[in-house]
């Protein structure tokens, strides 16, 4: 990716188990000897946040809210997460609402929450989820009329 041209590189900054044992620690100290990349920590919790902002991560995603074991769950987006981010977080570390925004008013609540930045995904590139959504919706309501 950062040889491709990126201008950052994320990293699931979770404090989960990672491929051969690496430690995140391992993992930030390789992007920055290797890449000298600045980097995004795809977080799940406030503790993985508070954790990949001391490795010296410019940016804080909450990616992988509700789907690690920890947060299984728990449904993004995370706007209970947000506040205490923002309130924990270095003020020079962004803060990136990232997962289930569905809606303007979704996006605007997270940076009311705290978020310095918003990230809307699959209900801009999720036209299958879309069109499933409809149908379940309409046969629904085709099976109330039945029973009527």
């Amino acid at each position: 990716v950062w040889g491709a041209g990126a201008d950052l590189v994320a990293i699931d900054a979770t404090l989960r188990q990672r491929p051969g044992g690496q430690g995140l620690e391992e993992l930030v100290e390789r992007c920055r000897q290797e890449l000298g990349a600045p980097l995004m920590a795809d977080v799940d919790s406030l503790e993985s946040a508070l954790h990949a902002a001391r490795l010296g991560c410019c940016w804080i995603g909450t990616t992988l809210y509700g789907y690690t074991q920890g947060t299984a769950g728990m449904a993004p987006p995370p706007m209970n997460l947000l506040p205490n981010l923002r309130l924990q977080l270095p003020a020079e570390v962004a803060l990136i609402c990232e997962g289930g925004i569905e809606n303007p008013a979704q996006a605007a609540e997270a940076l009311r929450a705290g978020a310095d930045a918003v990230v809307v995904g699959t209900a801009i590139t999720g036209v299958d989820l879309q069109v499933a959504r409809y149908a379940r919706t309409m046969a629904a309501g085709q099976q109330g009329l039945a029973e009527d």
